[in-house]
């Protein structure tokens, strides 16, 4: 069956391609009239430079005439131009031949083929002239009409890119399509959202609650491959997107049958938007109610029924859009019990989904949030003390992580212990707790040091990639010393 979405971006050039087409059509019959209109020049003829065209300037001319202008603009354009002086024009440009008046100046120019001006002091040999202007017929006109009603047509047949997006919600949101066309549906949207102003324009084109709706499963029925793919592409759309970020961590079931919009939000849920963000840090029931934590128990494997693990995998990478720089998200993922899902994803049988928890992680530590949110709008200070606990009950699972895997795996696991223990020392009483841990130290230095052999192993037997094994090795070196110092003599001696 085919489906209205198989070729959207074919049908947005195609669109492109006609608006362009038409505003040349008017600017060429333009260009007619005002030569039409031409007289020689009198004194010295002085070449303006042109402005730069902008990148987006043949974008711009499809929407830069109101839609309800656009017909009498056409009209204009027919009656304004003169097809037989056009095709005249093109063979000219073809046989070599210049724009009218330009070039037959007696020969008279710099030699390398330019066009040159006449003179306004000596009289040139011809003068431009143009056939005088005659009407079209009844049949030319009616031509033209026909040409331009094609044109016109064409462009109404191919949306733009928010009906794209709101076409292709309508597919993926609904459960009597069959699994193939909402996939392909939501493949169109990480395609569509990918543009900031697209993105930013989800909550008004009413699609945001629905996407978020399909991410975390609100109707309890939704396939596991398409609630993956709609956790891919809300990943997309609020990756380094502060207000997409907003608008999604604003979202929350609506499920109050005496609200008088239930029966409006019941499938959805409602987005509140930037300037309505309900508190959701505030306590351990409001933050599981977060977009943030209900993507977390996908990630974690926790949410019912059991999700597969590429659903799992987009769910982390959504987790991680939303929660590495959005401070609010941050503390409703916390406060929900964030601090124990991290530990579980460091220690996930899946690689993958451990290479990203420890690339989160790192990210927390190293942009901890302190500040928290404005108080005066219900909201907690930040969950800055869950972050370093987290620090602190993690230097032995990340000690451990070090020690299997693959190389890559290593090296984030290692990365995220040194953001760790440079998280620590910023916090004294936390910092002493990991002193007076000896058995916590002692397993995190066996872990630097088999850390330390393993990437000199892997400089030796793979030449290609020997200085940033070393570069790691180094910096493994470094932090071992650090660990050793803190377990004391004896402990030094043991190790």
């Amino acid at each position: 069956r085919a489906c209205p979405l198989s070729h959207p971006r074919r049908a947005m050039r195609t669109r492109h391609i006609a608006a362009t087409a038409l505003v040349a059509l008017c600017c060429i019959a333009s260009g007619c009239v005002v030569a039409a209109q031409a007289m020689e020049p009198v004194g010295d003829v002085v070449d303006h430079p042109l402005p730069a065209a902008s990148a987006s300037s043949e974008g711009a001319l499809e929407h830069a005439v109101p839609e309800e202008h656009m017909q009498s603009l056409f009209n204009w354009a027919i009656e304004n131009s003169d097809p037989a002086r056009l095709r005249e024009m093109a063979e000219e440009t073809k046989m070599g031949g210049g724009a009218v008046g330009v070039g037959d100046n007696d020969g008279e120019g710099d030699g390398d083929g330019a066009a040159s001006v006449p003179s306004p002091t000596k009289s040139p040999k011809t003068k431009a002239t143009l056939p005088p202007k005659k009407q079209p017929t009844q049949a030319e006109l009616l031509a033209k009409r026909a040409d331009v009603k094609e044109a016109l047509a064409l462009l109404s047949a191919n949306p733009t890119e928010q009906q794209f997006i709101q076409q292709a919600t309508g597919m993926f949101a609904d459960p009597t399509r069959s699994v193939r066309d909402r996939l392909l549906a939501l493949e169109e949207m990480e395609e569509l959202v990918r543009p900031l102003d697209n993105a930013n324009d989800l909550r008004a084109l009413n699609v945001l609650a629905p996407l978020i709706a399909a991410a975390v499963d609100v109707s309890g029925d939704t396939p596991d491959v398409v609630s993956a793919a709609a956790l891919g592409v809300l990943a997309i759309a609020s990756s380094n997107n502060p207000k997409v970020t907003d608008h999604i961590h604003s979202w929350r079931v609506c499920d109050d049958q005496a609200d008088s919009e239930y029966e409006k939000y019941k499938a959805h849920g409602k987005v509140y938007g930037v300037e309505n963000i309900p508190c959701a840090s505030g306590s351990e029931s409001t933050a599981f109610a977060s977009v943030a934590s209900r993507v977390a128990r996908i990630a974690t494997g926790e949410s019912t029924p059991a999700p597969s693990s590429a659903r799992r995998s987009k769910a982390l990478r959504a987790l991680s859009a939303l929660t590495r720089n959005h401070f609010p998200s941050r503390r409703a993922f916390f406060a929900a019990n964030g601090e124990r899902w991290m530990r579980t994803l460091f220690q996930s049988d899946d690689e993958a989904l451990r290479k990203r928890a420890f690339a989160l992680a790192q990210d927390f530590w190293q942009t901890p949030d302190v500040a928290g949110g404005p108080p005066e709008k219900g909201f907690p200070k930040g969950r800055q003390d869950e972050e370093v606990r987290l620090a602190e009950d993690s230097v032995g699972v990340l000690a451990d992580a070090m020690t299997v895997g693959s190389a890559d795996a290593r090296e984030k696991a290692f990365f995220a212990l040194e953001a760790a223990l440079d998280r620590l020392e910023s916090d004294p009483t936390r910092n002493t707790n990991l002193h007076k841990n000896h058995a916590v130290t002692k397993q995190a230095a066996e872990g630097l040091a088999n850390m330390v052999q393993y990437f000199e192993q892997e400089a030796a037997s793979a030449p290609e990639t020997a200085t940033h094994a070393l570069e790691i090795a180094g910096r493994a070196r470094r932090v071992l010393g650090k660990m050793s110092g803190l377990m004391g003599g004896g402990g030094r001696e043991e190790l």
